[in-house]
C-alpha cells in the first residue's frame, strides 16, 4: 500500500453554512496536514460544476508578489514549503481548502458522479457524510468498488432508526461509523449491527472562554450588561422545535427584568415552520429577545462566534433529537453551561464523564429506559418514522432558574465543560481516529 491515502469525501459543500459542511471541512483539511493524504471532495448543493484546482507553492509566492509584506514574506515561505500544492481559495478567516472541490452536477447529492469519480480517480476511500435518507435507496446498487467506503451517519431519534432505510445503506458500506454513541448503540440494538464511534469536534482554541472584563466589554457593546442571558445557536427549522425554547424562556422570565433570550438563528429562515417573531410577541416577551443578525444562508466567522458564545451565561436548545450537537460542545469549550433535551445525545453530552449543564424531561415523562419502546408513547412520529421528543418547557424553565439563582454551580458546570471538550471532542484528539480508521481499512 501506498503511504498516500486517495480519500474521496461526500457531503454537503464546505463552503455552506451547515453542520455537515463545518465538520467535513476540518476533517479533510486536519487530514491533509497530515502529510500523507490526497483529498477530493464531492460537495452537494454547488450550483454548477466545478473544480476550484492546487495551485503550487511557486505560482502562489508569485502571484503575491508585491502584496505580501516583507517581514510576511519569510513566514509565507515557511508555510508553503509544507505542501506540495496549495488550494487557490482562501476564505475571509484566513481558511482554506486544502483539497480539491467537486461540484455537484445534475442531480442532488452528486449522485450522477460519485460512480464517474470513483471509476477514474480509483480513490482508495470513499466517505459520506450526510444523512441515510438523503441517499436511499439509490447509492444501495451502485458499484463503488475499488474504493472502501464508510458512512459517518447521525442519528437524530428514538428508541430506532428507520428499519430498511438506515439498515440497507449501512450495510452497503465496508465500515459505518457513528458520530455518537447514542447512534452506535441504536445500530447495534436495532439493526444487530458492530459500528465505529468517532464523534465530531471542535477547536478549543477558537471556541474558548474570556476573562471577565472582556466578557463585560461584550455585553456593554450588545447592550447586555447586567444581564442574565439565555442564548441559543441553532439553524430555525422545525426539528429544533424552537417554540419550545422560546416559551421555556417565557416561563422562566414571567417575575424577572434582568434576563434576555438571545437567539442565534434566522427568524425568516426559509426552512422555518412558523412565525418566531409572532410567538414571542404572543409570549410577552419582545422586549427580552434579540436576535444576532444572522442569516440562514450566511453564518458569522469563529471569531464572531466566539463572542456571541460568550455573552451567554445558559446555552438552552430544547431540540427534538440531534444527531450530535455541534453549538453544545462550542458553547461547552466557551465554559458556559448548557440546557438540553434529555433525549438522542443529550445524555452522553451533557452527563456522561462529569455533569456540565441540565437535561429537560420530555412531555409526560418522569424517567425512561434508554432506547425502550415505551418511550414512544411521549414522542411524536416525524418523516422517515423518526420519533421525536417533545421536551417539557415547565421543566425548562425550572433547570434554567436553577442555574439563575446557582452562578457558583454555572460556573462549575462551565469548567467541567470544557474539560470534556479537551478531552473528549478537541480535534487533536478526533483526528488521529480517522486516520487510524482509514489506515486499518486498508491494511486488512
Amino acid at each position: 500500500m501506498s503511504d498516500t491515502i486517495k480519500l474521496l469525501w461526500h457531503s454537503d459543500s464546505p463552503v455552506l453554512n451547515t453542520g455537515f459542511s463545518t465538520i467535513s471541512l476540518n476533517i479533510c483539511n486536519r487530514l491533509f496536514e497530515l502529510g500523507h493524504y490526497d483529498i477530493k471532495y464531492l460537495g452537494q448543493a454547488i450550483p454548477h460544476p466545478q473544480q476550484l484546482n492546487m495551485i503550487s507553492p511557486e505560482k502562489l509566492l508569485v502571484g503575491l508578489n508585491g502584496i505580501v509584506e516583507k517581514e510576511d514574506s519569510e513566514k509565507l515561505k515557511q508555510i508553503l514549503s509544507k505542501y506540495q500544492k496549495l488550494p487557490s481559495v482562501f476564505f475571509s478567516d484566513g481558511q482554506s481548502l486544502k483539497f480539491d472541490l467537486i461540484g455537484q452536477a445534475s442531480e442532488p447529492y452528486c449522485k450522477d458522479i460519485i460512480q464517474p469519480w470513483i471509476k477514474t480517480w480509483q480513490p482508495d476511500i470513499f466517505t459520506t457524510l450526510l444523512d441515510t435518507f438523503m441517499v436511499y435507496p439509490w447509492i444501495c446498487d451502485m458499484d463503488l468498488s475499488p474504493a472502501r467506503s464508510v458512512f459517518y451517519y447521525p442519528s437524530d431519534g428514538e428508541p430506532f432508526l428507520p428499519g430498511v432505510v438506515c439498515e440497507n445503506v449501512l450495510r452497503k458500506m465496508t465500515k459505518s461509523v457513528a458520530m455518537s454513541k447514542h447512534g452506535q448503540n441504536q445500530v447495534l440494538n436495532y439493526h444487530k449491527l458492530q459500528t465505529d464511534y468517532i464523534p465530531h469536534a471542535t477547536d478549543p482554541q477558537l471556541f474558548k472562554p474570556v476573562n471577565e472584563t472582556e466578557k463585560l466589554g461584550y455585553k456593554a457593546k450588545w447592550g447586555l450588561l447586567n444581564k442574565f442571558v439565555v442564548g441559543c445557536v441553532a439553524r430555525n427549522q422545525p426539528r429544533k422545535m424552537m417554540d419550545r425554547t422560546v416559551k421555556a424562556f417565557a416561563k422562566f422570565a414571567q417575575d424577572k427584568e434582568d434576563v434576555v433570550l438571545l437567539l442565534h438563528l434566522d427568524p425568516y429562515d426559509r426552512a422555518t415552520a412558523f412565525d418566531i417573531t409572532l410567538l414571542i410577541k404572543e409570549m410577552n416577551i419582545s422586549n427580552k429577545v434579540l436576535f444576532t443578525g444572522v442569516k440562514y444562508f450566511q453564518g458569522f466567522t469563529y471569531e464572531q462566534m466566539n463572542e456571541i458564545y460568550n455573552l451567554f451565561d445558559v446555552f438552552c436548545l430544547l431540540t427534538s433529537g440531534e444527531g450530535f450537537g455541534i453549538p453544545l460542545i462550542e458553547a461547552m469549550a466557551c465554559e458556559v453551561p448548557v440546557v438540553t433535551t434529555d433525549y438522542t445525545t443529550g445524555y452522553e453530552l451533557v452527563i456522561e464523564d462529569g455533569q456540565c449543564g441540565e437535561l429537560v424531561k420530555l412531555m409526560g415523562t418522569e424517567t425512561y429506559s434508554r432506547y425502550s419502546k415505551d418511550i414512544m408513547f411521549n414522542t411524536i412520529t416525524g418523516s422517515w418514522n423518526v420519533e421525536r421528543g417533545v421536551s417539557d418547557t415547565i421543566d425548562g424553565a425550572n433547570k434554567l432558574n436553577k442555574l439563575y439563582f446557582d452562578r457558583d454551580l454555572c460556573k462549575i458546570y462551565g469548567k467541567i465543560g470544557r474539560r470534556k471538550v479537551l478531552k473528549n471532542y478537541n480535534w487533536d484528539v478526533v483526528i488521529p481516529k480517522w486516520n487510524n480508521l482509514f489506515r486499518k481499512m486498508l491494511n486488512d
